[in-house]
C-alpha cells in the first residue's frame, strides 16, 4: 500500500504540471541565492590603512559599545539593541536605543550619561539636536516627541494627525521616520505614511509639503533619512528607489545621487546621511554595511566598511551624523553599538 501510494506521487511530481512548479521554485532559489551573493560580495571594501587615510578616508576612533551586555532599565547604559539613529550637541551624543524603546545619552568620549523616554517611547526611529531641543521620531507611535537639554519632555507636535492633502483630502496618519531642522527654524520630517517631507515650524504647524509615492524624480519610496544641508538644501534618502534625491528649500527636485557610475555601483539601500563641511555627501548603504561618499555632482569618492564586527566594520549599519569637528558617528544597528570615526 505505501509503495502504491510512493508510485502515485512520483507520477503526479513528474507529470507536466509538478515539473513546472519544480522549476519555478528552483528558479526562486537561484534568485534569492544570487541577490544574497550580489549584497554581500560586490566588492572588497578598502581598508582603512595609512595610505588611504592619506587618501581622505576617515580612520576609526572608539566605539559606544552595548554588546554582550544584560540589559537592566536601572542601569541601561551598559546596554544597546538594535540602535538606529544618533545625534550630537556639544557634549553629548543621543543614541535612539530602539529595540529598548528609549533614548541613550553619553558623552562626547563614549561615558553613559542618562536614559530619556524610557516607558514613553516604544520605536525612536530617528533623532536631531537643534536648539538645545532632541527631537525624537516614533515610527510606531507615530509621534514627534521633544526633549530639553536636561531631558526633560515637552509637548509632543504630530498627536496622529493625518496629513491634509492639497486636493482637499485627507492623507494617511503621519509616520515620521526622521526630523532635521533648518534655517528659521524650520523643521522637515520625512513621513512614509504619506510618502512625503513635511515643512513644519517648530510647534507642530504644517507648512507644506513635497514627494508623494512613485519612481519619478521629486516622488519617493520610503524616505528614511534626510539631512538639511547650506540655505536649506535637503537631501533625502529615498531608500527604496535606491538614491538619494537633493531639494530646494521649497521642495523643487534639484539632482539626485544613484552611485551607478561609481565603481562600487549602484546604492542598495540608503539609510542615514550627512553633508560634511568639506560638501562630502555620506551615505550609510545598509545591504553594502559601509558608508559611501560622494561629491556634490553625485560621483563618488570612497567607501569604507564592509560586513563584519571588527573595528570599522559594520553589521546593518543605520544612522549617520557629523558633528563639528568633522567626526562620523554611524550606529551599527547588528552589532548594537555606534562608531565613530575621525580624521
Amino acid at each position: 500500500m505505501a509503495f502504491s501510494r510512493f508510485a502515485r506521487f512520483t507520477r503526479k511530481f513528474f507529470s507536466k504540471k509538478y515539473r513546472l512548479i519544480a522549476v519555478l521554485i528552483l528558479l526562486v532559489v537561484i534568485g534569492i541565492g544570487g541577490y544574497w551573493w550580489k549584497v554581500h560580495s560586490r566588492f572588497p571594501v578598502a581598508p582603512l590603512t595609512a595610505e588611504t587615510v592619506k587618501a581622505g578616508l576617515p580612520h576609526y576612533l572608539y566605539t559606544i559599545d552595548g554588546r554582550n551586555n544584560s540589559y537592566n532599565p536601572a542601569n541601561s547604559g551598559n546596554s544597546l539593541k538594535g540602535p538606529l539613529a544618533v545625534a550630537v550637541s556639544a557634549d553629548r551624543v543621543f543614541v535612539a536605543d530602539t529595540g529598548h524603546s528609549q533614548v541613550q545619552v553619553y558623552s562626547r568620549n563614549g561615558k553613559w550619561v542618562a536614559t530619556w523616554g524610557y516607558g514613553k517611547l516604544n520605536y525612536p526611529f530617528a533623532l536631531t539636536f537643534s536648539n538645545n531641543m532632541l527631537y525624537v521620531a516614533d515610527s510606531n507611535l507615530m509621534e514627534l516627541f521633544v526633549f530639553d537639554a536636561k531631558g526633560n519632555e515637552q509637548k509632543p507636535l504630530l498627536n496622529k494627525q493625518r496629513l491634509q492633502l492639497t486636493t482637499g483630502k485627507q492623507g494617511e496618519i503621519i509616520r515620521p521616520t526622521a526630523v532635521q531642522v533648518g534655517a528659521n527654524n524650520l523643521m522637515y520630517v520625512a513621513d512614509v505614511g504619506n510618502q512625503v517631507v513635511l515643512v513644519m515650524d517648530t510647534s507642530g504647524k504644517i507648512l507644506r509639503y513635497f514627494g508623494g509615492a512613485g519612481t519619478t524624480a521629486g516622488k519617493f519610496q520610503y524616505p528614511n533619512a534626510l539631512y538639511v544641508g547650506k540655505n536649506d538644501t535637503v537631501y533625502v534618502s529615498d531608500s527604496n528607489n535606491g538614491r538619494i534625491q537633493i531639494f530646494d528649500q521649497q521642495g523643487h527636485f534639484l539632482s539626485k545621487i544613484t552611485g551607478s557610475q561609481g565603481k562600487n555601483g549602484p546604492l542598495a539601500l540608503p539609510r542615514g546621511l550627512a553633508v560634511t563641511d568639506s560638501g562630502f555627501v555620506l551615505v550609510v548603504d545598509v545591504f553594502m554595511h559601509s558608508v559611501r561618499a560622494y561629491d556634490e555632482t553625485g560621483s563618488e569618492l570612497w567607501t569604507f566598511g564592509g560586513m563584519g564586527s571588527g573595528n570599522g566594520q559594520f553589521n546593518f549599519p543605520n544612522g549617520l551624523c557629523v558633528d563639528t569637528d568633522g567626526r562620523i558617528y554611524i550606529t551599527d544597528r547588528e552589532n548594537n553599538r555606534v562608531q565613530v570615526f575621525g580624521y
